[in-house]
């Protein structure tokens, strides 16, 4: 007799709500986590709570990353050669300070030029919809 056949199927992973603002911002927060915090280091070396806090102080608090999430962002920079890092010690605490490298400039420079694009094409999508959702006849701008 054969043994019943156990199902090896995972539950099914429930989609996103697209039109959800959640969804989008989120997304636009994890993308752009990266790119400030190579920001905030391209003006000025600081240790890792500094970085959070500047993140956030820097996007009125739009995007605000976790320790969790920029500890591990850091790391990643430093093993790639985008920063350095140093110890200080201040008030008998040890702290890890970051700095970016020419090589962290030329990538956040790289970003810089990457967002700039994106944002010029989301503009000129939300123009081309803006001007599609209008009734037909007359452009408003020759309306009298």
């Amino acid at each position: 007799m054969t043994p019943p056949r156990t199902s090896t199927r995972r539950p099914a992973r429930q989609s996103p709500d697209y039109a959800d603002p959640a969804y989008w911002q989120g997304t636009i927060k994890m993308s752009l986590s990266k790119f400030f915090v190579l920001c905030v280091l391209h003006k000025k070396a600081m240790h890792g709570y500094e970085v959070v806090q500047a993140v956030e102080r820097s996007t009125d608090g739009c995007c605000s990353p976790t320790e969790g999430t920029v500890y591990p962002m850091l790391n990643e920079f430093e093993a790639g050669g985008y920063l350095t890092s140093h110890v200080d010690t201040v008030q008998g605490r040890a702290r890890k300070v970051y700095a970016i490298t020419p090589k962290g400039r030329d990538a956040f420079q790289t970003a810089v030029d990457a967002w700039m694009e994106a944002t010029d094409c989301i503009i000129a999508s939300k123009a081309a919809a803006d001007v599609s959702a209008r009734p037909q006849g007359k452009a408003e701008c020759c309306s009298e």
